[in-house]
């Protein structure tokens, strides 16, 4: 039933969203509580009405309270003081994120070195603010900047400032989790050669500031680039390192450990949209074994999508990581139990069935979106996908073996030739496969990706619908 009121919730913001007021969405949602007791005719169907009712106006009203509004003289040329919210440190430069102690608000700063900054730290920040505009990408696809921007509440920019420390922060678990990330980041780049150990640190705690812009490039035009933003797969291969190495713990100390391992990664990794998804997830299955009550996959991912709406709804409309990231559990979850018996004559074993199906069916599920977002479908895509879920494994448990034994110099440098080894042949080989040609696709509109995926969902899923149609009916 979560799974329901959710979709209600989030067809009430988008109702908002498209431009339809606080007035008209009412209409609707009383439109809807009318025809729940019109069908069915009872007073359980006037409750449940009102219910499906109030969720669509809850959605829209969401929407409406999380609107970021710029104060009056935000923009003015002025010294800023501001307190550092989050650092992202790259090759070439450091992105701070800062809330102006004036007006509340946060901007996003650019400085073109790597100073030392951490959250909580008080700075002064001088340079040309602007707003985030939209522009069109590479593939003359528009790209809702300034929403993207705003979802993550940063209303201005400074692609150029000049930051100046004014006192440091105190203790806090952004500020030690910051520490953690640039640390395990060092490591790398002290016992592993350029530029693997950036593809480690993505890998393994999903820090991309030593990821050189031509890899970037590389990984996204083979179609893997999520291979270096911390995800549900590397959750997963986690929890089950951990899960090994903590075998002889019992099993409720194991799993508590399991779960503030999880957080912790999540934490050190940014917090970025796929990673907190995945966390969730991860933290909710190891619950319900702890309660012995049974996992439902669709509802821990239902769970973390009502988390993004109520911290920040715009995230669910414009950020496309997150919207990869669902599509991808969504076809984990519930499509791919749909399509296993079409390739029965595949062997299971060495998971050749499930490679050839990540192969062939991710790709065509995430083509409406695809066509949406960028327009480029990359022919090495499979192959890339299957080379990257064998060797991800591999390259995550010795980059973990390198901070084991940091400590130890002689070992860690043996760990880390091998897994610069491994990496720069990874490397030669997405080199190989990004010369196949990439298909440019026409462009589709935001409704007609929704439009699709109803229709795929309502064709497969068909029985399974009028199954809770028909239990609905027998509830009210």
């Amino acid at each position: 039933m979560i799974e329901a009121l959710t979709l209600l919730l989030l067809f009430g913001a988008l109702l908002y969203r498209t431009g339809i007021g606080l007035l008209t969405v009412g209409i609707v949602s009383a439109l809807t509580s009318a025809f729940f007791f019109i069908y069915f005719l009872s007073p359980k169907a006037l409750w449940g009405g009102m219910v499906a009712g109030a969720m669509i106006f809850l959605g829209a009203v969401t929407m409406v309270v999380h609107v970021v509004t710029v104060p009056h003289g935000f923009f003015t040329a002025r010294p800023i003081t501001a307190i550092v919210q989050t650092v992202d440190r790259r090759i070439d430069k450091t992105l701070l994120v800062v809330q102006d102690t004036q007006y509340k608000k946060d901007l996003q700063v650019t400085i073109h070195s790597q100073n030392t900054f951490l959250p909580g730290d008080g700075v002064k920040v001088f340079g040309t603010m602007q707003m985030p505009t939209d522009f069109v990408t590479d593939t003359g696809r528009m790209f809702s900047y300034q929403s993207y921007m705003q979802s993550k509440s940063i209303v201005g920019l400074m692609p150029a400032a000049s930051v100046s420390m004014i006192s440091s922060g105190n203790f806090s678990i952004v500020r030690t989790a910051t520490t953690l990330r640039f640390y395990i980041a060092d490591v790398f780049k002290k016992y592993i050669s350029f530029p693997i150990d950036g593809l480690v640190s993505g890998i393994l705690v999903g820090y991309q500031g030593g990821i050189p812009t031509w890899m970037q490039d590389l990984f996204r035009t083979t179609g893997v680039l999520h291979v270096v933003v911390l995800s549900g797969e590397n959750i997963t291969l986690l929890a089950i390192f951990l899960s090994l190495l903590l075998r002889p713990l019992p099993f409720h100390l194991r799993s508590v450990l399991t779960a503030c391992a999880i957080v912790l990664v999540v934490l050190i990794s940014g917090t970025g949209v796929s990673a907190v998804r995945a966390g969730i997830m991860g933290v909710i299955a190891l619950s319900a074994g702890m309660t012995r009550r049974n996992y439902i996959p669709f509802r821990a991912l239902t769970i973390s999508v009502l988390f993004f709406f109520f911290y920040s709804p715009e995230t669910l409309f414009v950020d496309p990581g997150f919207h990869l990231s669902v599509l991808a559990t969504i076809f984990m979850i519930v499509v791919l139990p749909k399509v296993q018996p079409i390739f029965y004559f595949l062997p299971e074993k060495y998971a050749i069935r499930e490679l050839a199906i990540l192969a062939i069916c991710v790709p065509l599920f995430m083509l409406p979106y695809t066509m949406y977002f960028s327009g480029m479908v990359p022919l090495a895509s499979p192959f890339a996908n299957i080379l990257m879920a064998i060797v991800t494994p591999l390259m995550m448990l010795l980059g973990a073996s390198v901070l084991a034994v940091s400590w130890i110099a002689p070992i860690a440098q043996v760990c880390g030739i091998l897994v610069s080894f491994i990496g720069n042949c990874v490397i030669g080989l997405l080199k190989v496969l990004n010369t196949l040609p990439q298909l440019n696709t026409p462009p589709l509109a935001w409704w007609g990706v929704i439009g699709i995926y109803i229709l795929f969902f309502s064709i497969v899923f068909r029985f399974e619908i009028k199954q809770f149609w028909y239990e609905l009916r027998s509830l009210l």
